[in-house]
């Protein structure tokens, strides 16, 4: 009986023994994991608020380190991107909007490896609204450089809806590639017209969803007066009263490859058609 109870008491004591061993191996797995999660977060650089509270939760899980890397990734590539979102007060909004062209972010010339990556991932979606809110704030401010920097330097190509030249033309026959520079004179032209033309937003630069969307829509419009000469056309003072909806296909080089333009027109602009067509 001594025997047997020894025998009991050994196993117990080697299958507590195995317990404890599991769970200490147990405690180092989940501490690892949760240092390789912690290393990934600080070069992410995302911020230590966010970390804290989103490493115990993956950790107790025992979530695959690959799936959280794969994870954290996307997380670092959105926190890369500078958005309108960001800037404005409205955090209850899911897409907030700005009224206003923002300026012109360095990451746009020389995007860094991670935000190149997203863009080829089909993501950067706050990197391809900056493009347009940078050609907008270029119009918004007369920069004619930095209009043309927008486009890609191959061209883009340009349909607009709109032109009374394109009302019986099927839309696959609308577009015509034109070179940056060209784009550049006839923004050019327009503001020597309306030199006090300023752009607003009724719906600011928005990148369509899914991952491989790449066009960015704004509903658009402009306050000014027509009181510069322009291709020697006198003012007649009237009001500039334009407004329009675009959408620009941004490709993963950051540079607007077409646009696609549903918009009015100003007195000057009808003008300039009658001139045109010698009337």
């Amino acid at each position: 009986t001594i025997n047997t109870k020894d025998k009991r008491s050994t196993k117990q004591h080697k299958a507590g023994g195995r317990r404890h061993q599991g769970d200490t191996t147990q405690q180092t797995i989940i501490m690892t994991r949760t240092a390789l999660i912690t290393a990934i977060y600080s070069l992410t650089s995302l911020s230590a608020h966010r970390s804290s509270a989103f490493l115990p939760h993956l950790a107790a899980r025992h979530v695959s380190p690959v799936i959280v890397t794969t994870s954290l990734f996307i997380r670092s590539t959105r926190a890369f991107s500078t958005s309108s979102s960001s800037i404005l007060k409205d955090s209850h909004d899911p897409h907030p909007q700005t009224t206003h062209p923002l300026p012109p972010i360095a990451s746009l010339a020389s995007p860094g490896t991670l935000q190149k990556l997203s863009l080829r991932l089909g993501l950067g979606k706050e990197l391809r609204e900056r493009v347009v809110h940078k050609y907008f704030h270029g119009v918004d401010t007369k920069n004619i450089q930095q209009i043309v920097e927008c486009f890609h330097p191959d061209g883009a190509v340009i349909r607009d809806i709109s032109s009374v030249a394109n009302r019986d033309v099927p839309y696959e026959d609308v577009g015509r590639m034109v070179s940056p520079q060209f784009l550049g004179e006839r923004c050019r032209e327009f503001l020597e017209a309306h030199p006090d033309a300023k752009v607003m937003f009724r719906l600011g630069p928005t990148c369509g969803r899914g991952r491989n969307n790449n066009w960015v829509y704004a509903h658009w419009y402009e306050e000014g007066s027509w009181c510069g000469n322009s291709q020697g056309i006198e003012p007649d003072g009237s009001l500039l009263t334009v407004q329009g909806q675009t959408r620009f296909l941004v490709d993963d080089d950051l540079k607007i490859k077409e646009i696609v333009i549903t918009r009015t027109f100003s007195r000057w602009e009808e003008m300039m058609l009658l001139k045109r067509e010698g009337k």
